[in-house]
C-alpha cells in the first residue's frame, strides 16, 4: 500500500486553504479549565461572528454512501471530474479551520465530553484537545436552545491529527459540554476523517477514509438538541 494519495491530498489541501476564502453558506470526563478573561468581575461577552448553517453545505448535495475512485495510474490523485467533489470538501474544512483564533473565550469552569459513537479515534492526545484547548476558540455560533455555542480547533503535536470540536456552554452554571464534530487523522496506510454540517439544533455527522484506491464517505450520525438541553445522538443505518 502506498501513501502517495493521502500525502498529496493533505499537501494540496494545505496549499489551497491559504488562498481560498471560507464558504460558510454554509461518558464523559470532567476537567477544570483556566479562565483567560481579563476581569473576573464582568461576564465574558463574545460577539456572534458566524451563522447557521455552519460547516460545508456541499455535504447535503451528495448521495450516500459516496465513493471516489483513486487513479491507480497516477498515484496521488482521484479520478476526475468526480474526485473534485471530495477535494472541494477538504478545501472547505481546511479554510474553515484556518480562520484566526478568537482572543477571548467564555469563562468555562468545567466540561464533560459527549462521545458521538466511538469517536473512532485512537490517540492519547484526543482527550486533552477535546476538553482543554478552548484557547483555540475560532467561532461564536448562534445559541442552540439554552446553550451558547462555540467551535474550537487544534492539532496534535505528537501524533498526526486535526480536531474540530463544538462547545455547548451554559452561562449560568459556567459548565460546558464538548462534542468532536471534525477530525482528520492519519494512519499507517490511510487517513480517517469526520465532517459536519450544523443546521440550527441539528448536527449532521459524516465519516470516511482514504486509501490508495480511493476515498469513501457516509452520513453516519444525526445529533439533535431538544428544548430541554438533551443531546440525542442517532446512528444512521447504512
Amino acid at each position: 500500500m502506498k501513501y502517495s494519495l493521502i500525502l498529496l491530498l493533505l499537501f494540496s489541501t494545505t496549499l489551497s486553504c491559504k488562498n481560498k476564502s471560507l464558504d460558510n453558506s454554509h461518558s464523559s470526563g470532567k476537567n477544570v479549565l483556566e479562565n483567560d478573561s481579563t476581569s473576573s468581575e464582568k461576564p465574558v461577552e463574545i460577539t456572534i461572528n458566524t451563522s447557521f448553517p455552519f460547516g460545508c453545505s456541499d455535504l447535503v448535495k451528495l448521495d450516500y454512501p459516496v465513493y471516489w475512485e483513486g487513479d491507480l495510474e497516477n498515484y496521488g490523485h482521484l479520478k476526475q471530474p468526480q474526485g473534485k467533489e471530495f477535494e472541494d470538501l477538504m478545501q472547505c474544512f481546511g479554510s474553515l479551520n484556518k480562520i484566526g483564533t478568537q482572543p477571548i473565550k467564555p469563562e468555562v469552569l468545567e466540561t464533560a465530553h459527549i462521545k458521538i459513537g466511538g469517536d473512532n479515534l485512537n490517540t492519547l492526545y484526543f482527550d486533552t484537545i477535546s476538553q482543554q484547548n478552548i484557547k483555540s476558540l475560532k467561532y461564536r455560533l448562534p445559541n442552540i436552545g439554552q446553550y451558547e455555542c462555540y467551535y474550537f480547533f487544534d492539532q496534535s503535536l505528537n501524533k498526526p491529527g486535526d480536531y474540530g470540536n463544538l462547545l455547548l456552554f451554559e452561562p449560568e452554571s459556567k459548565k460546558g459540554k464538548t462534542l468532536n464534530i471534525y477530525y482528520e487523522v492519519g494512519g499507517e496506510q490511510n487517513i480517517n476523517f469526520r465532517f459536519f454540517l450544523i443546521e440550527d439544533e441539528t448536527i449532521k455527522i459524516y465519516e470516511g477514509s482514504c486509501y490508495d484506491d480511493g476515498c469513501r464517505l457516509v452520513e453516519k450520525y444525526v445529533v439533535q438538541i431538544n428544548p430541554a438541553g438533551q443531546i440525542i445522538i442517532n446512528e444512521l443505518k447504512q
